[in-house]
């Protein structure tokens, strides 16, 4: 478990600092793939800007940009009787934002493999920040990254293909996509909630998906079950995600909150 926190030891006002709670081997790697993971992608506007690390003691520290919040914060904060109707057109701006940061990260084969409100910070005005690239990985020429499932990775937000062969791919950051969808229109529910984690792989396999939440506008629960696509090569790229947002977001903005776009996933099909 990390602590992220505005250091009060340093001058600048604007980092944040980044600790691990305990420096074991698990820990270590994680924040050596953190650290080379954000100096390898360099600067995006939507991905957590790299300052340094250093040694605060025996403890190593990440020095990041600091944010005001994170997305899951920000979808906590609404509710069926407060979503008046100001809910959507950002949160379609903030999606677009995440996955611009992810095609950027597809283009240079890398898997984030831990896609999740939780890791998408909120600057002033909303901008959002991809962070936390502790799992990160960089894939085979065939797009594939093999593993094994001993690390802590999140078991509600990964690909069928992931629980059953740990295989990922651009395609399972993806499917962990249309998980973080699902949480921004439940206000920040964990995903299947009532089941064990022993449950999940049968209960894929079987063809269920969750639910649409209530307030998720139809094309939204489209995408989601796009993303969800048992087999991996049907799931769209994030540069047709990337499109189909920003499509859906020109025409909210057009029609001053009314949406009348009929299927924007077509090309999904």
């Amino acid at each position: 478990m990390k602590k992220t926190f505005k250091p009060k030891d340093f001058t600048n006002p604007f980092i944040a600092a980044k600790v691990p709670s305990k420096f074991d081997e698990i820990e270590a790697e994680e924040f050596i793939r953190e650290i080379n993971s954000l100096i390898f992608l360099k600067n995006h506007p939507n991905i957590v800007s790299f300052i340094g690390w250093t040694m605060y003691g025996e403890i190593p520290v990440l020095i990041t940009e600091l944010a005001e919040t994170t997305l899951l914060k920000f979808v906590e904060g609404f509710s069926s009787e407060t979503n008046n109707g100001n809910f959507l057109k950002p949160c379609l701006q903030i999606l677009w934002q995440i996955t611009n940061a992810m095609e950027y990260l597809a283009e240079k084969k890398m898997i984030h493999r831990d896609v999740a409100c939780r890791n998408v910070l909120l600057k002033e005005k909303n901008i959002a920040k991809l962070s936390d690239f502790g799992l990160c990985c960089c894939s085979d020429e065939n797009g594939i990254f093999k593993d094994s499932l001993n690390k802590k990775f999140p078991l509600k937000w990964l690909a069928i293909e992931a629980l059953t062969e740990s295989t990922f791919s651009e395609k399972s950051d993806v499917w962990a996509f249309g998980i973080l969808c699902w949480e921004i229109f439940s206000y920040g529910s964990i995903p299947y909630s009532t089941m064990l984690n022993s449950e999940m792989i049968g209960f894929l396999q079987d063809g269920n998906r969750l639910s649409k939440p209530p307030d998720a506008p139809a094309y939204i629960y489209e995408l989601m079950l796009h993303c969800w696509d048992k087999n991996a090569k049907i799931r769209p790229a994030f540069s047709d995600i990337c499109k189909g947002i920003r499509i859906m977001l020109e025409v909210e903005t057009l029609n001053y909150g009314y949406l009348s776009l009929e299927k924007p996933f077509d090309t999904f099909s």
